[in-house]
């Protein structure tokens, strides 16, 4: 029997390709979810170690080792000469805004940190020049002096941005964040790039720091860490003599100072992975999620697929039992035939990744994270092919074994069935999901939200086979377009079984994007509704910039995004001569952009202006980038849907070669023909869509509803040209399904195809 699957394999192979194709998009999303983790991990891991890896020894808290503690220059001197220690290096750092005499500040901020008295514990290499050696010399990064225009001997000149709250002094009205007085510094010399952003882009001498920021002493600034060389090995015993003698220069555990402890960089490096790696974690969860919809989105189209393909094949299964073959051998070559596809396709997949991962880390394009691809990523990746492919062989190998020789040779099928069992649970379940989901409405409950929505959503899919084959055939006799419309709508009621998976899968995709694109939209018009109330102002215009006339009125009217301006008395309360209402979709680029704009009208800084426009922004650009994430790692489904479709309607054609061939000896057109199995497809993708988009709508609403508090009125609404759009999509994925079908069917001849036995 290996022989002959194998044959099956090599000769038949077109009709395979799509089930390859599936399963190494789940594969390969299951290899870059891990894939992400592992470099998110492996970037944490240099960010830590590039950080200290010429110490020999580090001083940090006990409890956290990214909490901060104090130090002052006489205890940092006083662990200097502790018997043993070679040198000391306190790294305090703050952010400053840099400019240069080509290139002025624009509003970036860049870290800065001192350099340590011992040149060896500096983790960046020096390309360029020399190590700083007075106040008014800088070591500035590649990356920042290329961004500056600056060299060796060039000027620098750095704002702090310091912490001060809004309302102190010249800082009032800027709040936290107003830049302090430019310094100017020397470029005395270049370090190298750090890839992951451990390395400070500006390093100055301690007093260069002092100058830099005088309002701050050395010992007011927080420290995560002091680094240490030795003048040996850091074994146990000296590490315990350094705790005790750091425990008590340093007060450790007295009044608000952290306990402090001395560890190696390696313990250190461990201990922070172990912290950071819960975020990593927690995404990875995220991740696997939509890795494990895709797989259960290709597991139907693959079960549909091999069902199709071993009903095609009754004759020949019939023939091998005839001649001596056993059912369970039968069984067994239906699994192999999986096997070896599963295999294959995981190749492709988890190949496809590890090619992209090498790639980009060659290419430096993302020279922000070390990006890293784990044995352990790409066999789990692996494993998931083959798993998906032969759970999905089950049940047509389970059908193989317990075909009638008889009817295989007559070459007859059963007859689809309703699952009861199945249908009957997916009720149940669908019944208590939308209960708890709107008991969570009721309540406003976000856990029960979630819990009734995911109950309703497996409920849905496990009643699909009921009511997805009855309006597949319903919408197929409405569909006009006469006989071609009407035979579409007949091969896709033949067998019901197959149109409902097929339906199956691209109804998970609409409705979960559905469901996020509505939560989106009603999520943003409900929040920016609620905002305008609290906050009606978008753009105010205060009474110290003058008084607004009719002129700049009107050209502020005319701006792209503005609704109305109107005048108000600077003696109310706020102050205001102007407030400008804008429209509630603009993002924080645009909102940037027009309140750039109106400056520019009123001769004013963007600064001078007021209003909650910028606030409101930020929400709508937080609620675009989670839409633009979530749908990216759906589309993964989305994909896997469409190549189901795809995949069923070329064996559709497949085993209807005879049927097509007769068809066409009657009098049907290769234009009506090629029309025919168009309409099919399009009538499995309508369906599924509408009914995704539907069902999605009120999740996605009913699930903002649970999120909300009882004080807060939902109105309903409707992302009318999200929907539209994703209905456009449909169509033309059924004629992009459609077209190697169609290909296919037409290039046969009557004759042709009436004289095929299969």
């Amino acid at each position: 029997m290996r022989a002959v699957v194998l044959s099956r394999l090599r000769l038949q192979w077109t009709r395979y390709l799509m089930v390859l194709a599936v399963v190494a998009v789940s594969a390969g999303f299951m290899t870059a979810a891990l894939g992400l983790s592992s470099t998110l991990t492996a970037s944490m891991t240099n960010d830590v170690v590039a950080q200290y890896k010429n110490a020999d020894a580090v001083v940090t808290t006990k409890t956290d080792a990214t909490s901060s503690f104090s130090a002052t220059p006489q205890q940092i001197d006083e662990i200097s000469r502790v018997g043993g220690v070679d040198s000391v290096w306190a790294q305090y750092s703050t952010i400053a805004i840099p400019s240069s005499s080509t290139v002025a500040a624009d509003g970036s901020a860049a870290p800065v940190a001192n350099l340590p008295d011992d040149p060896s514990l500096l983790p960046a290499k020096i390309e360029q020049g020399t190590f700083p050696n007075s106040a008014d010399q800088a070591l500035v990064s590649e990356s920042l002096a290329e961004k500056l225009k600056v060299g060796v001997g060039d000027t620098v000149s750095l704002q702090e941005l310091a912490g001060a709250p809004a309302g102190d002094g010249e800082a009032a009205g800027q709040g936290v964040g107003a830049p302090s007085a430019a310094k100017k510094y020397s470029v005395s010399g270049l370090s190298e790039n750090s890839a992951t952003g451990a390395f400070a882009s500006l390093w100055l001498t301690n007093d260069g720091l002092t100058r830099f920021s005088p309002g701050q002493m050395m010992g007011d600034r927080p420290l995560q860490a002091i680094q240490l060389t030795l003048d040996g090995s850091a074994n146990d015993a000296r590490i315990q003599g350094l705790n005790t003698d750091v425990a008590r220069i340093l007060a450790a555990g007295q009044g608000e100072q952290p306990e402090l402890r001395v560890i190696t960089p390696e313990q250190l490096t461990e201990e922070t992975i172990d912290q950071l790696a819960a975020g990593s974690n927690v995404l990875t969860m995220f991740l696997l999620a939509f890795a494990g919809l895709s797989i259960l989105v290709a597991l139907l189209v693959v079960t549909n697929t091999l069902s199709v393909l071993t009903a095609q094949r009754a004759r020949e299964l019939a023939l091998l039992r005839c001649v001596g073959a056993t059912s369970k051998q039968v069984r067994r070559s239906v699994l192999t035939e999986g096997l070896v596809l599963g295999i294959v396709g995981a190749l492709i997949g988890v190949a496809v990744v590890w090619g992209l991962a090498v790639v980009l880390k060659a290419s430096g394009l993302i020279s922000v994270v070390t990006v890293t691809v784990a044995p352990r990523d790409l066999l789990v990746g692996f494993l998931t092919g083959i798993v998906l492919t032969m759970i999905a062989s089950l049940g047509p190998a389970r059908r193989a074994h317990g075909a009638s020789p008889l009817d295989g040779l007559r070459g007859s099928r059963a007859a689809d069935g309703v699952p009861r069992v199945r249908v009957v649970l997916g009720a149940l379940i669908l019944v208590a999901g939308a209960g708890t989901l709107v008991l969570g409405v009721a309540v406003h409950e976000p856990l029960l939200g979630i819990a009734g929505g995911l109950a309703s959503f497996l409920g849905v899919v496990m009643t699909a086979r009921l009511y997805l084959p009855p309006l597949v055939q319903g919408v197929g006799r409405i569909l006009p377009g006469g006989q071609p419309s009407r035979l579409a709508a007949v091969n896709a009621a033949r067998y019901p079984a197959r149109t409902a998976t097929t339906a199956t899968a691209l109804l998970i995709g609409v409705l979960l994007v559905a469901t996020v694109l509505t939560g989106q939209h009603v999520a943003r018009a409900n929040l920016l509704s609620e905002l305008d109330q609290q906050r009606p102002v978008d753009i105010s215009v205060p009474a110290g910039a003058g008084q607004v006339s009719p002129d700049q009125i009107r050209e502020i009217s005319e701006l792209d995004g503005v609704l109305g301006v109107k005048t108000t008395d600077p003696a109310a309360a706020d102050g205001a001569v102007a407030q400008i209402d804008a429209v509630q979709s603009l993002n924080t680029s645009a909102a940037a952009q027009l309140q750039e704009k109106v400056a520019g009208i009123l001769n004013v800084t963007p600064g001078d202006l007021q209003g909650a426009l910028l606030e409101k922004a930020s929400y709508v650009s937080i609620l675009e980038v989670m839409l633009a994430v979530t749908l990216g790692l759906l589309a993964a489904a989305v994909v896997v849907s469409v190549l189901g479709i795809a995949s069923t309607m070329s064996l559709s054609v497949l085993e209807r070669v005879r049927e097509n061939s007769l068809l066409r000896a009657l009098g049907l057109t290769r234009r009506q023909l090629a029309a025919m199995i168009r309409r099919e497809a399009l009538v499995i993708s309508l369906v599924a869509t509408i009914v995704g988009l539907v069902i999605g709508w009120a999740f996605g609403t009913l699930g903002v509803m649970s999120l909300v508090t009882e004080d807060m009125t939902v109105e309903l609404t409707v992302p009318w040209a999200g929907f539209l759009a994703i209905i456009l999509a449909a169509v033309v994925v059924a004629v992009l399904a459609s077209a190697a079908p169609v290909r296919r069917a037409t290039r046969v001849s009557p004759v042709e195809g009436m004289a095929r036995v299969d």
